[in-house]
């Protein structure tokens, strides 16, 4: 519970920082933050009495627990306002990618969404929220969030007028397979379908695998047919996609602990009047106790399922040497990339180790 206040204070901070830098500027704001938005304010923000509307993109379903804390933040913040917020979702990809929705937020065509590894393309530290092999745990990851590290991390995502609500944990992610994957030479030679994160990318080319980059919604399928036998996931993933109808095996590397963090336009929060974004804020500290402890009472679930529905767990593998076989690569990427990237990096590995 300390830990959680503390993290609460981070973001309440970092939403200070934003709302002084709001009080220098008069963006234009629509008094509907989706496309269908008719009236338009300046400085102020929307009129007393007016209704906001949030449009929220997901990738994932409503069922899965991203889904169901969207939903949890619709009908608290909605009935906080008396209705003058309503937010509308948008599951599943339907408004597209996580890209097209960062995109989206910035030209006004959607509100909000959920953002983590793949924000690097507009500040290069958010590659350090799925940074591999340097967490060993969810609590690791939350000491990171209340680090310098991860304030410097939020406030480069405020640099770039993406205004950080809450965040939600992610189980570790791990290497699914159709034989047992225990050391870099068991994977040597073997096709293996990526995300398009590059830095994890060249980590697993180090270790031996073949890479592609797939969208998650072909990935079954390529699995199915043989154009890839490996993939990685967190075990939410992995059972929602049904992985477990073409693949055997999970194999236990631990090798990313991840975040996800809510983000909203910061230019449309900065619009909101003072009652709009006690409202809002409020209603994203509420939602910060919600969803980890929704977290830490389900995370488990997700392993059960994969079991449940056939997927043998492998806990033989031999971390350290996956590890050594990629971290040359990995630091090497993150120094390329400057910014003090390997510093931060570096940090947090030190953090992790103190905290175990």
């Amino acid at each position: 519970m300390k830990k959680q206040k503390l993290i609460a204070m981070l973001l309440a901070a970092a939403t200070a920082t934003t709302l002084l830098a709001g009080c220098n500027s008069k963006p234009s704001t629509q008094t509907s933050a989706s496309s269908g938005g008719t009236g338009t304010t300046s400085g102020d923000g929307a009129p007393a009495g007016e209704t906001v509307t949030l449009k929220y993109d997901l990738t994932v379903s409503l069922d899965h627990p991203w889904g169901l804390a969207a939903t949890e933040f619709k009908n608290r913040l909605e009935e906080k306002s008396g209705g003058r917020f309503q937010v509308e979702i948008y599951p599943s990809s339907t408004s597209g990618s996580e890209a097209d929705s960062l995109a989206g937020m910035l030209v006004g065509t959607t509100s909000m969404t959920m953002t983590g590894g793949s924000f690097n393309g507009y500040a290069p530290s958010a590659t350090l929220l799925e940074a591999p092999w340097a967490y060993d745990s969810e609590e690791d990851v939350q000491a990171m969030i209340e680090s310098d590290v991860g304030k410097q991390i939020i406030q480069d995502f405020e640099d770039q007028k993406f205004h950080v609500l809450w965040y939600q944990l992610r189980g570790p992610r791990e290497l699914t397979s159709n034989v047992p994957i225990n050391t870099p030479a068991d994977m040597t030679g073997r096709k293996m379908r990526m995300s398009g994160n590059v830095l994890h990318t060249n980590m697993w080319n180090a270790a031996g695998a073949i890479t592609s980059s797939i969208a998650l919604s072909e990935t079954f399928n390529a699995l199915s047919q043989g154009v890839v036998e490996m993939q990685e996931n967190p075990y939410d993933m992995i059972y929602d996609n049904s992985f477990y109808e073409v693949q055997k095996y999970v194999n236990v590397t631990n090798h990313v602990y991840s975040t996800i963090l809510n983000v909203i336009n910061s230019d449309l929060y900065n619009s909101l009047d003072d009652e709009m974004k006690g409202w809002l804020n409020e209603t994203s500290e509420e939602m910060q106790q919600w969803t980890n402890d929704y977290y830490y009472a389900h995370k488990d679930e997700y392993r059960q399922k994969c079991e449940e529905a056939g997927m043998i767990i492998n806990e033989d593998v031999n971390r350290d040497a996956i590890s050594e076989a990629m971290m040359p690569t990995i630091q090497k990427f993150l120094e390329d990339q400057g910014n003090g990237l390997l510093d931060m990096y570096e940090k947090i590995r030190e953090l992790s180790a103190s905290n175990n």
